[in-house]
């Protein structure tokens, strides 16, 4: 910042101000920053970029109510200005208020389509998925893929979609998709997610041999891209237990506690199959595991009781 001169004792027009206001933000200086932008509005209170920044430091900082104020003021005197629609959406949707959210997301998009950010059509999908307006939130994870295929936060919007309608088919052929166009998009979360969704079928309409196969695929998939995904290896466990393969199951479960000894699920999901098949000691010793590790667990203590009953 040494090539710049004092802005508050040599600059006098608005867009001068600004520029010295994103220097310094660029650099780090917030509080010099919204001064240069706040000696803008000085020079022209109609100055609307001024305002627009301000309330992008607001939002980034975490101050709603003045940001929420600041994009207004800008908004108040230039309805088409985007980048004001667009903070206003952000701020109004981290507070909450999804109808206002959606009512400026929708006027940024109506306002310059081919600016509209695959990442913002998913906000606005997520906004109306919150107030139940399904399709409607679909389509706009569509037009987040039709803008940019890459962006694979679109897929895993619509596929979360589907996850709360119990649609692992859903969720497959949106995972193809993505697939389909670059193999590497997605990652063992992506995987982990199908083997639950499979699994939640599973349990909501009867357990199916071919079902169990394809969570079991899934969740494999998982691990093979990251071995170290203790999660999966949990949920794969819990697969195999719906599959009847124990010493399968056991080895999943154990694997878990291997790659994170401070997980506490696989534990418990072990103990109870070791209490199943009459391994009283090693049960009990899991679920000491278990609750050492969430002292409150009512259910973990309530199987540890019981077990230690089963052994007097």
């Amino acid at each position: 910042m040494n090539d710049v001169v004092n802005p508050l004792t040599n600059v006098t027009s608005p867009e001068a101000y600004l520029q010295f206001g994103d220097r310094y933000f660029a650099a780090g200086n917030i509080q010099l920053a919204i001064a240069n932008y706040k000696r803008a509005l000085t020079g022209d209170s109609d100055f609307t970029p001024a305002y627009e920044r301000i309330g992008k430091i607001y939002l980034d900082q975490g101050n709603l109510m003045e940001a929420i104020d600041s994009f207004s003021k800008a908004i108040a005197i230039n309805p088409q200005y985007l980048e004001a629609q667009l903070g206003l959406g952000n701020a109004y949707q981290q507070m909450g208020w999804d109808e206002l959210a959606i009512a400026h997301f929708q006027k940024a998009l109506e306002l310059a389509p081919e600016r509209f950010l695959p990442e913002y059509h998913c906000q606005l999908g997520d906004r109306l998925k919150a107030r139940s307006q399904t399709k409607a939130a679909l389509e706009c994870y569509e037009r987040a893929i039709t803008s940019n295929p890459e962006y694979v936060e679109s897929y895993r919007a619509i596929a979360k979609l589907y996850v709360s309608q119990n649609n692992p088919e859903a969720i497959a052929a949106i995972y193809e998709r993505a697939e389909n166009y670059n193999s590497d998009l997605l990652r063992a979360k992506d995987y982990n997610l199908l083997g639950v969704a499979w699994i939640q079928k599973i349990n909501s309409d009867g357990v199916s041999s071919e079902l169990l196969d394809l969570a079991i695929a899934a969740l494999q998939q998982a691990i093979q891209i990251e071995p170290a995904f203790a999660d999966a290896h949990c949920n794969l466990g819990s697969a195999f237990v719906q599959k009847g393969q124990t010493k399968d199951a056991i080895i999943a479960y154990k694997e878990a506690i291997d790659v994170d000894p401070s997980f506490a699920q696989p534990y418990f999901n072990l103990g109870i199959l070791l209490n199943n098949i009459d391994k009283i000691d090693e049960a009990i010793a899991c679920f000491e595991s278990a609750i050492a590790l969430i002292p409150d667990w009512v259910e973990a203590h309530q199987y540890l009781g019981n077990t230690l009953k089963r052994k007097i």
